[in-house]
């Protein structure tokens, strides 16, 4: 019996697992479908053949990106996101066959792995991560990236932990289980106040889980690091990480643990990605020589993974090194790093959500609008083009009373002592983060206070007046992995 076809925008698939190159059915469309697209594989790579087109990454689970429009003999396909029959944008298959094998070619010579993320997918990895940027922003890729990466940062605490590069963790103690103070789960622990007072509403509440998975795939990736980290300590240094239909995974084994500091954990890793339509040998024999943790992780988290496992990767030294297996089953994997990740702070989110660019093009503003002072241009004739849009909410701010504050950075109770000539001190003590080691701060009512620094500029924002939550006690944060494994 013949196995269905899928002919999507002139380009033939394994119609039951919408797969290019199926290991279930065993077949293989990759030599015809090089033929529709060979002279821009030609174009793109002058210094190919045919042959070597032969052998490149296959196109996988195509029906994640287009839907059958008719159920008969043979049904028509539209992409999901413009519902557009053979959308020429969305299953565009020389323009993605082409940037793949760019991508595969490039992640050989930087030694990274092969991964393509999105525009759409950037913005919504930065609204998991509390960087709220709306899908219809006018911003360049370009800048987008940079936000990106910036988050991932921030969610690492980067900057503050490792201030020159390349890194070279070997520099660094060795973790040890039997010398340390605490178990390596508790050390990479991170959180906020915000998710501490989600834990304590949560156990009153009766819950055992404070956040649900597969619902946010940054608060994911940290539980997943958290996982690798209690794996560690119940003596399993290698996992499988992949979603529940077992599509796409990641083969990572945890090479040796260095410490920044008492509080700061760095995970020496080696790492692989393999997909179910094109298994490697070498990654199975891996996956066989050993005792695996398996986490269950969606496609979208183990892509959030992997560009932060990318971005680390480049900051090693080009001569450092680890021992790899003597089986040779590693030789094709990817070296790099992982840190604790947690909650990007407000300032930092300040950061990153502030000069979103034109609202009509994405491009530098120069200019905002004289009534309401909410939206910035990039010129002089641009409100204009907004006009429609933008008036609902011109009219509801210019409609607002403006009410001046002034600010302190001290309590009343310490500007009072100062004013009777008394002698008070202040302490904030945050056990919640773990991003320094020293995060007591103590302020005396004589000092003088330090500003914050002001980021918006003339530009209106706004801010959340809170009364203290007197009473209220919030232990030690700790979100607890309850990833499958």
């Amino acid at each position: 019996m013949d196995e269905p076809l899928a002919i999507i925008n002139s380009f033939a698939f394994c119609g039951a697992h919408g797969c290019e190159y199926c290991h279930e059915c065993y077949t293989d469309h990759r030599l015809t479908n090089n033929h529709q697209i060979m002279d821009q594989l030609c174009a793109a790579f002058p210094a190919l053949t045919e042959d070597h087109f032969l052998d490149r990454q296959p196109i996988s689970y195509v029906f994640d990106k287009a839907v059958a429009r008719s159920s008969g003999k043979e049904p028509e396909y539209e992409c999901k996101e413009h519902h557009t029959l053979d959308c020429s944008t969305c299953l565009d298959w020389a323009a993605l066959v082409v940037e793949d094998m760019k991508r595969q070619a490039q992640s050989k010579s930087t030694k990274v792995i092969a991964v393509g993320i999105t525009r759409k997918e950037k913005l919504q990895y930065l609204y998991s991560m509390g960087v709220n940027l709306p899908l219809t922003t006018r911003l360049p890729d370009d800048a987008i990236e940079k936000k990106f990466r910036s988050a991932i940062d921030a969610s690492q605490t980067f900057a503050t932990l490792i201030a020159k590069l390349p890194f070279d963790p070997s520099t660094l103690p060795l973790w040890s289980q039997k010398t340390s103070k605490a178990t390596l789960l508790k050390t990479v622990s991170r959180g906020n106040f915000e998710e501490a007072f989600a834990n304590i509403r949560a156990r009153r509440e009766g819950k055992e889980i404070t956040w649900p998975l597969f619902e946010n795939t940054f608060m994911d990736a940290r539980q997943t690091i958290m996982g690798l980290a209690d794996g560690i300590d119940k003596g399993v240094k290698t996992a499988l990480i992949q979603d529940k239909d077992i599509k796409y995974a990641i083969c990572l084994r945890i090479v040796e643990v260095r410490m920044l500091n008492e509080e700061t954990p760095v995970m020496v890793v080696l790492c692989h990605r393999e997909t179910r339509d094109a298994p490697a040998l070498e990654t199975i024999r891996w996956a066989q020589e050993i005792s695996l943790l398996k986490v269950t992780a969606t496609p979208e988290e183990q892509k959030l993974l992997l560009a932060v496992l990318n971005m680390n990767a480049r900051r090693l030294p080009p001569a450092y090194s680890v021992k790899r297996n003597s089986s040779g089953s590693e030789a094709t994997f990817a070296l790099s790093f992982l840190l604790p990740l947690g909650p990007i702070n407000q300032k930092d989110i300040g950061k990153l959500t502030h000069h979103t660019g034109c609202v009509v093009c994405g491009k530098k503003t120069v200019s905002k609008c004289s009534r309401c002072l909410s939206m910035e241009y990039c010129g002089v004739g641009k409100p204009l083009v907004q006009i429609k849009e933008h008036k609902p909410t011109c009219n509801s701010l210019r409609g607002g009373e403006w009410v001046q504050f002034t600010f302190s950075v001290q309590p009343p109770e310490m500007r009072l002592a100062a004013a009777r000539g008394e002698k008070i001190s202040m302490v904030t003590w945050n056990n919640m983060s773990r991003a320094t080691r020293d995060n007591m701060k103590i302020d005396h009512c004589d000092d003088e206070p330090a500003l914050p620094p002001n980021m918006h500029s003339q530009n209106p924002f706004l801010i959340k007046m809170q009364r203290g939550l007197f009473g209220v006690y919030a232990p030690d944060h700790d979100i607890r992995p309850h990833k499958e494994h």
